[in-house]
């Protein structure tokens, strides 16, 4: 029986908290929050858990062998150095950390602690991107790809002192590279802050990749509408992948600008299910996770150059 610990049970961390739970083979043995009414409310649905507002008592735990840490961003560096520190596998929500240098760091510490370093890259365990990218090798898609179309808005942020960069387009981001199997090599980025926000809630992002490939980004708080849509334009073939629909109809396929069909999603576990398991047996297996630290290194990277970007109105920078 594997054991977890959760640390942050708010917005995001409620979902761990169900998702664990529910796994079989695993424990989730300890939960904290510094909200004392969270955990109250959690520890009557989820009594097989124990709650607590001291973090000591994960990182003291030998039992524990994989923390999942989905507090506010600007604490997910300190307390993964913590668990990391004591020898602990370590899922980090996403952003892992809100600048390069510290995700630098604890890719430096985990590799001399010779343990898991997994960030809540979530999409990357959807079944749909699992299947497009099945369906991008098998019918050699890349070869005439043109460009990638990507929208992610909300209404809200859901991490308060972030912007849609961290938030919502980061998603996006190590999306596309992970379909286009290839690092952008430049980027230009505007953004707004719209309706007195101290921080950008409207993004637009444009990124280049060898051979003339391009994706762009669009990520926004201030829709009334939730929208998931990713469209994929080559020379004789478009696909477009909206999660806001059904598992029958999220993927759909057209050629030469007709309607073609669309691709149903067999697998009907949820992507956060996927990854936690990803994590599972990253830890049981001693192997590195799909989001590691090679992934953690390049959203830090990219977001760093946007940013960069961003500060200087919009310019194009290279990527190194």
């Amino acid at each position: 029986m594997m054991k977890l610990a959760l640390i942050g049970c708010g917005k995001w961390g409620k979902n761990y908290l169900k998702t664990v739970n529910e796994i079989e083979g695993c424990k989730l043995k300890w939960a904290c929050d510094l909200d004392y009414e969270k955990l109250n409310q959690a520890a009557a649905v989820y009594p097989q858990t124990r709650f607590t507002e001291n973090k000591a008592d994960i990182l003291n735990d030998i039992e524990v062998q994989g923390v999942i840490i989905a507090t506010t961003p600007e604490s997910h560096y300190i307390l993964a150095k913590e668990a990391i520190s004591k020898g602990k596998a370590v899922l980090v929500e996403k952003p892992v950390t809100t600048n390069r240098k510290d995700s630098h760091d604890l890719i430096e510490l985990a590799t001399a602690q010779n343990t898991v370093l997994m960030a809540g890259h979530t999409l990357i365990y959807h079944p749909a991107v699992k299947k497009i990218k099945r369906l991008l090798e098998e019918k050699n898609i890349f070869d005439d790809l043109c460009y990638f179309n990507m929208s992610r808005t909300s209404s809200t942020s859901q991490a308060p002192k972030v912007d849609v960069l961290h938030d919502l387009a980061v998603h996006d981001i190590y999306l596309s590279r992970h379909l286009i199997g290839m690092d952008p090599i430049w980027v230009i980025a505007h953004g707004e802050r719209y309706i007195q926000s101290p921080y950008n809630n409207v993004i637009n992002i444009l990124m280049g990749f060898p051979n003339g490939k391009i994706t762009s980004i669009f990520a926004s708080f201030i829709h009334r509408s939730k929208t998931r849509k990713m469209t994929l334009v080559a020379s004789k073939t478009k696909l477009v992948f909206d999660d806001a629909q059904t598992a029958d109809r999220k993927i759909q396929i057209f050629h030469n600008g007709d309607q073609e069909h669309f691709l149903a999603v067999e697998d009907n576990l949820e992507p956060l299910t996927l990854e936690c398991l990803h994590f599972m047996e990253c830890i049981r297996e001693h192997k590195e996770p799909i989001s590691g630290r090679e992934n953690i290194e390049f959203v830090a990277k990219i977001t760093d150059c946007i940013s960069e970007s961003l500060a200087k109105g919009g310019e194009k920078i290279n990527i190194f």
